[in-house]
């Protein structure tokens, strides 16, 4: 996968009404190169190529109900209309407030066309906004306390923005004597259901069977024959690089969590629910950013020597997804220097929480892997405090503990 930050134009300081003429301009001369390429086909317009190029410049004029009509049969069975909007082969990952505007900074250039029988497919190379690190990039702009929803139209409008460029494919099947669109909806559908399980198991920092699961999907969607599933693949592949980088800073990751990561002010109170919750803060002063944190929590029955552990439970404190998120939140890792607060209900059995005694700890962290730039703290750029002592992470907090601490749990 081929990912740049592109600044598209030099006229980065026109106001908006000039970016949205001129984007309005480049959907245009899209639009109009598709048809072009469509007419020069010959007079033979029921081809693959041309039925690939008309799906792509209805997608792109935003006639969706069209590109629909263009599907196989068993693919209209399979979704609806109203369901198919939700879910446009190669349109943008996008909610829809975001999903046309995204769709006119991408472009489409066709490609090679091959046959077999009554299969065939179109080589389209696609020039997208690349969306994850287009999020983060926009939110260190609006800093720590807000997301880049704010700043995502004027990136738009002036092209500035990072891009990613791949190869994908249309595949059609020839039905009632017309070539129609394959996008293969039921495949896809248990596909995605396979990604959200392995994207769980990431965030359970279970990277070994999250990995297996990611190159068995990426292996799947490469070998499916249906519209925009290398696309997919792409992006998958994306995340999976992600994922391999922390796996391989496992080390680095437990020794920074030990030495830079400090807890504070950690008590044991009712929670809003009237149930027993964990509140306290962290703080990161070392000079790496964290994409997630995870607090283990460890119950000990007996004291002193005698203390033995009967139950551990895990809490995520600070999640930073992969994926784009729409702009529905603030993207940001907890920084060099950042302090959080964080709270979360214990999930220990209640006879456990009545005969032990909690012991909170740092359990895993997942360094940042992004090349997006990092947001300022409010207070300046301040540079990362002294490095805390070894261990300085697992200082007892206020909670109870045994009179021996014992070694922070390892993930």
């Amino acid at each position: 996968m081929r990912s740049q930050y592109r600044s598209r134009g030099a006229d980065g300081g026109l106001r908006s009404n000039a970016g949205k003429l001129t984007r309005r301009w480049r959907l245009a001369g899209t639009v109009l190169a598709l048809m072009f390429a469509a007419a020069i086909g010959g007079c033979a317009r029921n081809t693959p190529t041309n039925v690939a190029i008309r799906y792509l410049a209805s997608l792109r004029q935003h006639r969706y109900a069209a590109c629909y009509a263009m599907l196989t049969d068993s693919d209209r069975q399979t979704r609806t209309l109203a369901e198919f909007l939700t879910e446009i082969p190669m349109g943008p990952d996008a909610d829809p407030v975001w999903f046309r505007q995204i769709l006119d900074a991408t472009n489409f250039q066709i490609g090679a066309e091959q046959r077999n029988g009554n299969i065939a497919s179109v080589a389209v190379t696609v020039t997208t906004p690349d969306l994850p690190l287009w999020e983060r990039t926009l939110n260190a702009q609006a800093g720590p306390s807000d997301s880049g929803a704010e700043l995502a139209a004027g990136s738009l409008n002036s092209g500035k923005y990072p891009t990613i460029t791949y190869d994908d494919l249309i595949y059609l099947f020839k039905e009632h004597r017309r070539w129609r669109v394959v996008a293969a909806f039921a495949r896809r559908d248990h596909l995605s259901d396979l990604h959200r399980e392995a994207a769980a198991a990431y965030r359970e920092y279970e990277f070994s069977d999250a990995i297996e699961r990611y190159k068995s999907i990426i292996e799947q969607l490469r070998g499916l024959a249906a519209t925009g599933a290398i696309g997919l693949a792409h992006r998958y592949e994306a995340e999976l690089d992600y994922i391999q980088s922390a796996q391989a800073q496992i080390p680095q990751s437990r020794e920074y969590a030990a030495r830079y990561l400090r807890l504070s002010d950690v008590a044991m109170r009712m929670s809003e629910e009237r149930v027993p919750a964990v509140f306290g803060a962290i703080k990161n002063r070392g000079a790496r950013a964290i994409d997630n944190v995870q607090i283990a929590v460890t119950w000990y029955s007996g004291r002193g020597k005698d203390a033995k552990p009967v139950f551990t439970e895990r809490h995520p404190i600070i999640v930073t997804p992969l994926e784009f998120t729409d702009f529905s939140r603030p993207v940001i890792p907890l920084l060099p220097d950042e302090k959080r607060s964080f709270g979360f209900i214990l999930t220990a059995p209640v006879k456990v929480q009545q005969d032990a005694a909690p012991y909170v700890t740092i359990g895993s962290i997942v360094f940042t892997q992004s090349s997006a730039p990092l947001p300022n703290l409010k207070q300046g750029n301040a540079a990362p405090a002294e490095p805390a002592a070894p261990g300085a992470s697992n200082v007892p907090s206020p909670l109870a503990q045994p009179s021996s601490a014992p070694r922070s749990p390892t993930p």
